[in-house]
């Protein structure tokens, strides 16, 4: 291939190309509502698309204090191809100032980011990410290697509590209230969950704040599938400053599997001063899953160095995928 297989589009002029059959779209990976600042196309002889992918250099995250660039929306259909077009978008970010090059992240890791590099085989959870297993190998052969690890895992439920009474009751006495989500008020209730998080993630990873409304269009589509039970918000004199948000497997349901109950996401605001709440979170709604019917809990995407993860060490639980981002 040579150079002239190479185009490069600003997202607002990208003309209509024929893509060769088995390769996704490009709105399918990285839609135009997650402004894309450009989109690189790899071309064969007969003008098709034979890989693609999505450029950001704007609003992206910070990283040893440079704003990075960043490669996701990424689909190709052999090495040589992957590693031609990611070539071509290092360049390209290049040119526009870039020192650091992540990936795939579409943009920020709010939205779709890294790639499964290990697993047990186990099937696939709801919102888990997805990528053919090739992938990884692809960047690796494009001279990027991993810049940060995460991992899922199982936990095996029987009811029991494994964070002791006491700790529980020291922080009830100390004003804090724990109770279910409000579904008539959800609205109002995602609000008060986005301040937890603004204030809960931002020492994190590459971390860039999210507007309001893209948190609440996220979680505005899984109104319909929760348990509000399963929706722990923690408050201390009316304000939220916790909360766990768990959720039914409902993809292995689909598959006519027994689902597991997903912790998805847990935050408590820093500035609460409340140790050991987000253990007795997990664990608090964990014995519910369990009296639910749930027999195991997944533990997912966690970043392998912070308070979650330990968290799931202290539940034994047991790793079955493993997920790698990438950087160059």
């Amino acid at each position: 291939m040579n150079h002239s297989d190479i185009r490069f589009y600003p997202s607002s002029d990208i003309p209509p190309l024929p893509l060769l059959e088995g390769l996704p779209s490009p709105d399918e990976l990285a839609p135009m509502s997650e402004m894309p600042d450009g989109r690189i196309f790899l071309l064969n002889a007969q003008g098709q698309a034979v890989a693609h992918t999505a450029l950001w250099w704007n609003h992206t995250p910070c990283l040893e204090g440079n704003e990075v660039g960043a490669i996701g929306g990424f689909a190709a259909l052999g090495e040589i191809e992957a590693v031609a077009l990611l070539e071509a978008a290092v360049k390209e970010l290049q040119a526009q100032g870039v020192q650091k090059v992540v990936g795939p992240m579409n943009g920020n890791t709010w939205r779709r980011y890294r790639y499964i590099a290990e697993s047990t085989g186990r099937g696939p959870f709801l919102l888990e990410p997805r990528n053919p297993a090739s992938y990884p190998e692809w960047w690796r052969a494009a001279g990027f290697h991993e810049i940060a690890a995460y991992s899922s895992s199982t936990i095996l439920l029987d009811g029991q509590p494994t964070v002791a009474d006491a700790l529980k009751k020291r922080l009830l006495k100390s004003g804090l209230t724990i109770r279910p989500i409000d579904l008539n008020r959800y609205e109002e209730e995602l609000r008060a969950i986005y301040t937890i998080c603004l204030k809960s993630f931002a020492s994190n990873f590459l971390y860039t704040p999210l507007s309001e409304e893209g948190f609440l269009g996220a979680y505005r589509k899984l109104k319909d599938r929760i348990d509000a039970e399963l929706v722990k918000i923690v408050e201390r004199d009316g304000v939220a400053c916790g909360f766990v948000f768990a959720i039914a497997d409902l993809e292995a349901a689909a598959r006519g599997e027994k689902p597991a109950l997903i912790i998805k996401t847990l935050a408590v605001d820093p500035e609460a001063r409340c140790p050991g709440l987000g253990s007795v979170l997990v664990d608090e709604v964990q014995m519910l899953g369990y009296q639910k019917g749930f027999s195991t809990a997944l533990h997912v995407l966690q970043f392998d160095d912070n308070n979650v993860r330990r968290i799931t060490t202290r539940h034994h639980g047991e790793t079955f995928r493993r997920y790698s981002l990438f950087a160059r």
